[in-house]
């Protein structure tokens, strides 16, 4: 069967569990990013002593040198992949309870939609329905999506705090403290992203298998 003459339930589910592999993905190369980059911690390496002669240059040390290097391009790609991955577990959060709103609202929609800019999603805007668990009935899920709404709520609150504190230069002790429990719980946003990304999803099929479509949508099918 074509992509054209998919059912528009079946390309977007698709389309929604796609995404959600796209989340895994990065949080593996993410997990395999923070490991090697703790290899080269530098409390567990010492550098070998020994210089070269640079010529027009002082003298290197060249273990150390290699080492710092290490550290650099390690640390970069873990927080590039930590970026990708709370960027897609976001998109996937949001583009699940966005189909499985727009299937109970009666639209057929194909597939997820969202802009694109310099490798991620735009999600500016984008929010999470606060009355999907109850638009869903006797879901018995119903209860753990609303729960994890309000920690994705929370997460993203933690990572605001973190971008408005990064403005200041210097912080008080108590702002300090702030910022730093704020980076912390921040630091959770993809994970719990992900799982109400994977919970909407669960919502999604329950909706489009029980037959809780609106007529429109029935009839469109």
């Amino acid at each position: 069967m074509s992509q054209t003459t998919r059912p528009w339930f079946d390309s977007l589910t698709a389309s929604v569990h796609a995404l959600g592999a796209a989340a895994r993905e990065y949080r593996m190369a993410h997990q395999a990013a923070q490991a090697t980059a703790w290899q080269y911690d530098p409390s567990r390496l010492r550098p070998t002593p020994g210089s070269v002669h640079v010529v027009g240059r002082h003298y290197l040390p060249p273990h150390d040198n290699a080492l710092w290097t290490l550290r650099e391009l390690h640390a970069a790609t873990e927080r590039r992949t930590k970026e990708f991955y709370e960027n897609t577990a976001l998109a996937y959060a949001y583009g699940a309870a966005a189909a499985t709103t727009a299937v109970l609202d009666g639209e057929c929609p194909c597939h997820l939609t969202f802009e694109r800019r310099d490798l991620s999603y735009v999600l500016d805007g984008a929010t999470l329905p606060e009355d999907l668990p109850a638009a869903l009935g006797d879901w018995p899920d119903g209860p753990n999506l609303a729960a994890l709404r309000e920690i994705v709520t929370e997460h993203l609150r933690a990572r605001q705090a973190v971008r408005e504190l990064s403005f200041y230069e210097d912080l008080s002790d108590c702002a300090d403290a702030e910022f730093a429990e704020a980076s912390e719980y921040a630091a959770g946003l993809a994970d719990a992203a992900y799982a109400y990304g994977a919970a909407a999803e669960r919502a999604l099929q329950f909706v489009l298998l029980s037959g809780r479509m609106h007529d429109a949508a029935q009839e469109a099918g």
